[in-house]
């Protein structure tokens, strides 16, 4: 059944809500959202799959706005790497979940992608900045 408008933000106000109570330091814990989950299995049957949807969906958000994506050409010494990771998790408020992976497409450089934020030092960006820049 589809919810109105109102329920709709009711909805949305307690998943917001039961993402926060989630979290301990900025980061979920395995207990918290347990009780978040056993919560969500308490309630009405027609409220569960709403509220477990937008749960879900905060949650991912928020993951997904704590993950430094490293994407390389080649290796990178682990220094520069402690340090890059060092510099971006200063402006962050929680810790964030390092993802390194390599990719010969970038020619030389890297790109670097925390939350909506991404940081292109690769050869392959420039040379596609440089390409949108002539049209």
């Amino acid at each position: 059944m589809k919810q109105s408008k109102a329920q709709r933000s009711r909805t949305l106000a307690l998943a917001g809500k039961l993402a926060v109570a989630s979290l301990e330091n900025g980061v979920p814990t395995l207990e918290r959202v347990g009780a978040v989950l056993k919560f969500i299995s308490s309630r009405p049957h027609r409220e569960k799959l709403p509220l477990l949807v937008a749960y879900e969906r905060l949650m991912r958000r928020r993951e997904f706005l704590r993950t430094l994506s490293i994407e390389r050409a080649g290796a990178v010494d682990s220094a520069s790497r402690d340090a890059l990771v060092a510099a971006l998790s200063g402006t962050a408020k929680v810790p964030l979940l390092v993802s390194e992976k390599e990719n010969p497409d970038l020619v030389a450089g890297l790109r670097v992608r925390l939350g909506d934020d991404v940081y292109d030092a690769s050869l392959a960006g420039m040379l596609a900045r440089l390409g949108g820049a002539a049209r």
